[in-house]
């Protein structure tokens, strides 16, 4: 799986929906982020609650920005497995 680059959209509901959709293709049991101000909370449960896909997910909760976190998850996390 292809992680998107979040330098391409204009805000994370746009890129977690698109991520959700690129997800969905390993499994149907990722949530949608309906509220911006909850990225966190939503980047937390999808990418590092016990889940082999964000092995090196970095914390979400220590990035006040939700695409700096998504950038750093960019240069980072392998999804390949």
């Amino acid at each position: 799986m292809t992680l998107l680059d979040p330098r391409g959209f204009s805000g994370v509901v746009e890129w977690s929906d698109q991520m959700s959709s690129l997800l969905e293709e390993k499994s149907k049991n990722y949530p949608r982020l309906d509220d911006l101000n909850d990225w966190q909370r939503w980047a937390q449960r999808v990418f590092c609650d016990n889940n082999p896909l964000g092995q090196n997910a970095p914390d979400p909760f220590t990035y006040p920005d939700w695409k700096e976190w998504a950038e750093r998850l960019f240069a980072v996390a392998d999804f390949s497995g």
